[in-house]
């Protein structure tokens, strides 16, 4: 019995759960003439979003986002949207995992808070990528045999997303080793002396020295704060 990992594989932040701050559903909807996405990245809402555009007669120029990820494919899908209109993005609290990887660096220009978190914490070619809690129970019901087409069928899906994800970051123009960066050897030590760090994020210099410019931060200086209780996120340094 072989099981697809194709939905299963996910960048959502791992500790989103335990941090209280799950989102029960994604909203999409105008406010204030901005596009507004609100919760997980989610196929469905990429749909909703997608025909309200379409169905607007003054079209929306900002999408304004909150979301803690979802999946990697899902991620690029929106993001190649949002690149492909020429749309602004704006945080004004967080944009994590593969909101943060993919959505936000295709916006044509960035809005933050003075507190947004841009989150990172892997990619679709990260050595180590969490599994949701779902698929993990899964897989402690397999047999010997189901757990190894599990991982054959995983590491395919990596190498396919891996490509679409190397020509993803050409598209926009972003170097793709953003989403992995904090993940070397180098950062170990600082990623250790953090506490509870489950990711990185990067000073608006940095941002830019990784192709993510056109970032405009209200009422700056821009000094990013984890959205979970127990959890935080390091400011990463360029060597």
């Amino acid at each position: 019995m072989r099981f697809s990992v194709s939905l299963a594989f996910t960048l959502a932040c791992a500790s989103a759960a335990g941090a209280g701050h799950a989102e029960d559903g994604t909203q999409v909807y105008v406010s204030d003439s901005q596009l507004t996405y609100v919760g997980p990245l989610d196929a469905d809402a990429n749909r909703k979003l997608f025909d309200l555009y379409d169905s607007l007669g003054d079209k929306p120029s900002v999408l304004s986002i909150r979301s803690p990820g979802g999946e990697v494919n899902t991620g690029m899908a929106l993001g190649r949207w949002v690149h492909a209109h020429h749309l602004d993005v704006k945080v004004l609290e967080y944009c994590l995992s593969a909101c943060a990887n993919y959505v936000f660096p295709a916006g044509a220009h960035k809005t933050v808070s003075n507190f947004a978190m841009i989150g990172f914490h892997g990619g679709g070619g990260s050595e180590h990528a969490a599994l949701n809690g779902e698929t993990l129970q899964q897989f402690g019901r397999m047999s010997s045999q189901e757990r190894e087409a599990f991982v054959t069928d995983l590491k395919a899906v990596d190498q396919h997303n891996t490509v679409n994800e190397d020509r993803y970051f050409r598209e926009i123009g972003v170097r793709r080793d953003m989403t992995t960066l904090g993940q070397q050897p180098r950062y170990q030590d600082l990623r250790e002396r953090a506490s509870n760090s489950v990711g990185w994020t990067y000073t608006l210099e940095n941002f830019q020295h990784l192709g993510v410019g056109n970032i405009d931060v209200i009422n700056p200086p821009w000094k990013p704060l984890s959205p979970f209780r127990d959890a935080s996120f390091v400011l990463l340094p360029l060597e």
